[in-house]
């Protein structure tokens, strides 16, 4: 894993975007962030300004990589979280807090995890990597903005960044697309003693709301629901998404916190 850029002062908040994606994706944010925290925006190996190295597919070895970024609170979207929350399961004293953003500890469907994604979803953009990189992306960002307010503004804004940034190597493309299908760390939740709150968007279609609460359940984490937000809630609902975090890591300060849930 590689720091892209590093914003502000304050607490270590380190950040990690999803599959196919890179950091650029959080600028705009971590302007606003950055008032709070010292921001990392990490680009996960293979993707963003680090897109000539591998993704490992051994959650071990995932961890160890990350153990080399400064300890702090984790930010983890999408696939991001889910490596977040194998970090703090492995080597809690790297995360102080846990902030799991439209992320599951189990992507795919199963028999104990009803409200996962459809199994057949990610073997259809395996084989659609295989004809066009670029193409399966720009597919997999409009399912991120399905449904929400303004979704031709919103797809436009995720295309700009990520399309700014080189596009992710295949390997590390499929090895994602792997570790979506095949990692489940929801047995392990009861293990997790870092602090942890877990955000998600009611129109949400890739994690739904509901495996997000489940998870929160199981860890005895926080558990908030913005209402007008898709799977990247940070495009138009970043005030608000900062307010629950400042209100999650300083619970005793007063903020302009509204009720998003």
């Amino acid at each position: 894993m590689k720091i892209a850029a590093t914003r502000g002062q304050g607490p270590v908040l380190n950040v990690l975007h999803g599959w196919g994606m890179n950091a650029h994706l959080f600028d705009d944010w971590s302007v606003q962030l950055a008032n709070h925290f010292q921001v990392n925006l990490i680009d996960l190996p293979g993707h963003g300004l680090n897109h000539e190295e591998p993704l490992n597919l051994d959650l071990d070895a995932l961890a160890e990589e990350a153990s080399e970024i400064p300890s702090g609170i984790w930010l983890g979207w999408s696939m991001g979280g889910m490596l977040a929350l194998n970090l703090a399961l492995k080597q809690p004293t790297q995360v102080q807090s846990l902030i799991m953003l439209c992320a599951t500890p189990c992507f795919v469907a199963r028999d104990h995890w009803p409200h996962g994604t459809a199994v057949k979803v990610l073997q259809q953009f395996a084989n659609n990597l295989q004809q066009d990189v670029k193409q399966t992306i720009q597919t997999f960002l409009a399912l991120e903005v399905m449904g929400v307010d303004d979704e031709r503004g919103q797809l436009r804004t995720l295309k700009q960044k990520v399309f700014e940034r080189p596009l992710p190597n295949p390997q590390a493309l499929s090895a994602g697309l792997q570790l979506l299908e095949q990692v489940d760390l929801s047995g392990q939740l009861k293990n997790l003693q870092t602090p942890s709150l877990w955000i998600s968007g009611r129109r949400d279609r890739l994690v739904l709301p509901q495996a997000m609460e489940q998870a929160a359940q199981l860890c005895g984490g926080q558990y908030q629901l913005l209402r007008g937000s898709g799977h990247a809630p940070f495009i138009r609902q970043a005030n608000e998404l900062t307010e629950l975090i400042l209100a999650f890591i300083n619970p005793g300060q007063q903020t302009n916190r509204q009720d998003y849930s």
